[in-house]
């Protein structure tokens, strides 16, 4: 098989460092890969006509972007290179809504939460896209090494609990401008979604319209539906503060590395704050790490990289429920799972853990097989390539 991955900009170049790993695993699996590094490139043009000319090529891919892109001559990537678009979004679809509307018909879109395909379906015709996949996140880096015993875990792993991420606190509402009855269904989805333990905010969105007398399968409605990233973004902000938040009450010995919390460092004291970190970092960090957080992003039938990345470098991990973890994982002896109607004593949890090294050492060997026998990028390929052949087995 001939592979194009297309390799873009990144916070903390946590993209660049995937588009690497899934070279390499395609590469195990003994395929030609070719990278275009579109970084700082002023024209994508030849950088792709180039690629073209070196064709055939069985599938090209990318995360989160290049889907909606079209050259002087209006055509799309796939056209270009004549192979299937393969685009994962590592982010809720409709936080891009721009790119979603303007991607081609011929794109297969896979998403990181089962939810987000969900979404997609229901505010875009049966046919829209080319095809819509579930693929979660793959760990990334290599397998540390089980230590011996308690005390080389400790020894090997000074840093009690890592959380690496840009700070976050939800600010004023993106719909405050709105129409008033618009913006009273886009609030009240908001307080619906962040009511519950989680919830899709596109079904949050579809209750609040109904309770304003809205039909939310209306096609004059869709609009509500495609902007319910909004509410998304304003329930994943807020829930990222209050984890925070919860974990400086209970004591939490957290080690944070990530943007924008110099200002805000007075509410944490329990915070010892090591800057901005390259996402290759992040993972040598982890690998120093007894216990790691994980903030889910809101995604809670799918999966961030963050919890399968830890595991893999020997850590154990602390995370909010998915369905995901629910799926793959055994509560309490893989991960321990935090929930946000309870997060007083789930972050009081976190610090019983990090006070027990040998329990937290039996977690992370136990959540690391699993994640060496499933969940690396080398078991991800086969729904990148059942995606790409379902795009070519589609009808024009």
């Amino acid at each position: 098989m001939r592979v194009i991955l297309l390799k873009g900009g990144s916070a903390y170049d946590a993209l660049r460092v995937f588009i690497d790993e899934i070279e390499a695993a395609f590469i195990r699996r003994g395929d030609e890969v070719r990278i275009i590094d579109l970084l700082g490139a002023p024209d994508f043009d030849p950088l792709l006509n180039a690629a073209a000319a070196g064709g055939p090529w069985d599938l090209v891919f990318s995360f989160n972007i290049l889907a909606e892109y079209r050259d002087a001559a209006s055509r799309s990537i796939g056209e270009i290179l004549q192979a299937p678009h393969v685009f994962h979004y590592v982010d809720h679809p409709f936080t891009h809504l721009n790119r979603l509307e303007r991607t081609g018909p011929a794109a297969a879109i896979m998403t990181i939460d089962r939810s987000h395909g969900e979404a997609i379906r229901s505010a875009y015709p049966a046919h829209r896209f080319g095809h819509i996949c579930f693929c979660p996140h793959a760990a990334i880096g290599e397998q540390a090494p089980a230590a011996a015993d308690t005390a080389a875990f400790m020894e090997q792993r000074p840093i009690p609990v890592l959380f690496s991420g840009t700070f976050y606190k939800a600010g004023d509402v993106a719909w405050a401008n709105l129409e008033p009855r618009v913006r009273r269904v886009f609030q009240d989805a908001f307080e619906i979604a962040n009511s519950a333990e989680w919830m899709s905010a596109t079904l949050a969105m579809d209750a609040a319209m109904r309770a304003h007398g809205l039909d939310p399968d209306a096609p004059e409605h869709q609009g509500f539906r495609k902007n319910s990233g909004f509410v998304h973004e304003h329930v994943r902000l807020g829930r990222r503060f209050d984890a925070l938040k919860a974990a400086a009450k209970a004591g939490v010995p957290l080690h944070v590395y990530g943007k924008g919390y110099e200002k805000h460092l007075y509410r944490f004291r329990n915070v010892t704050y090591g800057g901005e970190a390259h996402f290759r970092q992040v993972v040598d960090l982890m690998r120093q790490s007894r216990v790691v957080l994980n903030i889910n992003a809101n995604f809670g039938q799918g999966s961030h990289e963050r919890p399968l990345t830890a595991l893999l470098a020997g850590a154990a991990v602390a995370t909010d429920a998915s369905t995901f973890y629910a799926e793959n994982f055994d509560e309490g002896r893989d991960l321990l799972v935090y929930r946000w109607k309870a997060l007083a004593e789930g972050m009081e949890a976190l610090a019983e853990l990090a006070r027990d090294p040998a329990r937290a050492r039996d977690m992370a060997m136990s959540g690391q097989q699993k994640v060496v026998a499933g969940h690396r990028w080398d078991h991800r390929l086969a729904t990148i390539i059942a995606a790409a052949d379902a795009v070519r087995a589609a009808p024009p």
